[in-house]
């Protein structure tokens, strides 16, 4: 009795809770993928620390190898860099060192590429004429600069010779990929706060929307279960395709909001306007 007392004078607090419940759900399924993949070229733009610093997505070949230990030579879509550059990964890792590698090559071209992270100095990197196509570079990132903030990766090209007419006057390196993953099985991965602010975006504004709609709240708390279930689930599947789709979900909400907004702008319009109109045409008597 008490409880059908609690939720007839509050009965939206069964998606308030669940919101809440969200949270460590979140945090949860945000463990199930500590080895994560960013693929640079496409839908990049996150993680390009200083846009200005690249050339535009272009299409690249390398040699692959697969399973088996065959070879094979494949196109890809990639980036040119400039000879400083910088990526932000939304990687967050604590208790335990990471594996950082990436898959970038210097066309033949001799230099030294010089690794920082997070503002630590990591290593040095020596290309030279000979060295494997894309055959990139690998680090161990220490714990406590791993520890200090979502990863923060600047790559520096020194030395070297001029670049050839087909490669760009400051190039510095062509990039594929880059990939992270924490060496000890007791890592714990922190979403960063962007990724927070997203979820909690992306909660409140199906609960506003819903709220504005003829939905009891019993719909609104399944709604927002079907909601939340599913940035979970892509979150688990999709790993870094999900956490982009989760970030962004939330703007769908605004937008169908102003639809329905301008839907009932027009349909008033059309109203008014037609009604004005057939009582115009109607003949009048003296």
């Amino acid at each position: 009795m008490a409880l059908a007392r609690i939720l007839t004078r509050f009965p939206h607090l069964p998606s308030l809770g669940l919101m809440v419940m969200s949270l460590p759900a979140y945090f949860l399924a945000y463990q199930q993928n500590p080895a994560l993949h960013f693929g640079i070229g496409r839908w990049d733009g996150a993680f390009l620390g200083d846009p200005t610093a690249f050339y535009p997505p272009v299409r690249l070949s390398g040699p692959f190898r697969n399973p088996d230990g065959s070879v094979e030579v494949r196109e890809f879509v990639g980036r040119l860099t400039k000879r400083e550059t910088s990526f932000h990964l939304p990687f967050h890792a604590v208790r335990s060192p990471i594996v950082l590698t990436i898959r970038c090559h210097r066309f033949g071209q001799q230099g030294t590429v010089v690794l920082r992270v997070n503002d630590h100095h990591i290593r040095d990197f020596l290309f030279t004429k000979t060295s494997y196509p894309w055959g990139g570079i690998r680090a161990i990132v220490p714990q406590d600069v791993a520890e200090s903030g979502p990863l923060r990766i600047t790559l520096a090209v020194q030395g070297g010779d001029e670049p050839p007419s087909h490669l760009p006057p400051d190039f510095g390196l062509g990039v594929d990929w880059l990939e992270v993953a924490p060496m000890s099985r007791g890592a714990v991965l922190l979403p960063t706060p962007g990724q927070w602010v997203s979820l909690l975006l992306l909660l409140l504004s199906a609960f506003a929307f819903l709220r504005l709609l003829p939905a009891t709240p019993a719909q609104t708390t399944f709604v927002l279960l079907l909601i939340t279930g599913s940035a979970l689930w892509m979150l688990v599947a999709y790993s870094v395709t999900g956490q982009r789709v989760v970030s962004a979900a939330w703007l769908v909400f605004p937008v169908a909001l102003l639809a329905l907004r301008l839907a009932e702008l027009i349909d008033s319009w059309r109203r008014t306007y037609f009604v004005s109109t057939n009582y115009d045409d109607v003949p009048r008597s003296d």
